[in-house]
């Protein structure tokens, strides 16, 4: 009878072990069967989860596939992003590191300083003396004009490139002469910080000349010439200052 009941049990084990519950199945008694001289035993090691068990054909958590899902995500964000930061960094630096660069004077700091010397000149603010943006072609032809930095050359030589100056400039007429015109101009250059230069006892042409210290630390001219020679009343004003960066000259 043993050799009959024994196959049974041990088939009957196998088949309740796919609806033990999941407990059981951790804990479950071990099956081990083995033959001696013809004849099946129960062994006390046999265990739920052999081969054939349902639980070997489960699929693998969910979780391990969207961390790596994750991580893939995380690269293309990488490889995206990283060229674009260094792109931007780039442009912020070339930004940085050449603003002002694309003029002889940044934001009109320098004409700033000059302009207000023209109040000086006789017949400001009328017609007398218009304001333009390009110089007339008459010689004879009275007006004020502000001359930004360009850049230049000395002849188109290499090596001589730069910038040039800053000039506010002006022709107007006077027939006092120039002792008289010095007198007036003077003390309105004075208010503006300007300070009138000592001139030869004679020059020709009759020329005066003031300078001022701009708020960079570089000097600015001041000059009015009679233009034209002996008994003209045309006169010429130059307010000149060096631009920001290199200087265009020979």
């Amino acid at each position: 009878m043993l050799r009959r009941f024994v196959p049974v049990v041990t088939w009957l084990e196998i088949g309740l072990a796919g609806i033990t519950p999941i407990r059981q199945r951790r804990t479950g008694a071990r099956l081990h069967g083995s033959s001696h001289m013809g004849r099946h035993t129960i062994g006390r090691m046999a265990k739920v989860g052999m081969i054939d068990d349902s639980v070997w054909a489960e699929e693998p958590p969910p979780m391990a596939r969207r961390a790596s899902g994750g991580r893939t995500k995380h690269r293309r964000w990488l490889l995206v992003g990283v060229p674009v930061v260094i792109l931007a960094v780039g442009g912020w630096w070339l930004f940085e590191s050449h603003q002002g660069t694309g003029s002889g004077d940044p934001g009109g700091k320098i004409m700033n300083q000059l302009t207000p010397a023209a109040t000086a000149i006789p017949g400001y603010g009328t017609a007398a003396v218009p304001s333009v943006s390009q110089l007339p072609p008459s010689l004879d032809a009275s007006f004020i004009i502000k001359i930004e930095p360009r850049q230049d050359s000395c002849d188109g030589i290499s090596g001589t490139q730069g910038w040039s100056q800053v000039v506010v400039q002006s022709r107007f007429r006077w027939a006092q002469g120039l002792p008289a015109l010095t007198a007036y101009m003077e003390h309105r250059l004075e208010t503006l910080g300007w300070t009138a230069q000592p001139q030869p006892p004679v020059s020709l042409p009759p020329a005066q000349s003031w300078t001022k210290t701009l708020k960079n630390g570089t000097r600015a001219d001041l000059s009015v010439t009679r233009e034209d020679g002996a008994g003209s009343s045309v006169w010429q004003f130059d307010a000149i200052a060096e631009p920001v960066g290199k200087s265009a000259g020979c």
